[in-house]
């Protein structure tokens, strides 16, 4: 049986393009995700930063 390499490179191929994929979309969840955790309305950080004499 001889080994079909047009099967073999399509799989590569495609595990390729699906590893760029999700590495492409995690970076973009990470920066959502940090820049929610970030948020601090800024009544909040008002209270945060008031000093008492």
């Amino acid at each position: 049986m001889a080994i079909n390499w047009f099967i073999i490179a399509a799989v590569v191929i495609g595990i390729i393009l699906l590893v760029y994929i999700l590495i492409r979309q995690n970076k973009k969840d990470r920066k959502k995700i940090e820049k929610e955790l970030n948020y601090v309305p800024k009544s909040e950080e008002a209270e945060i930063n008031k000093k008492e004499s």
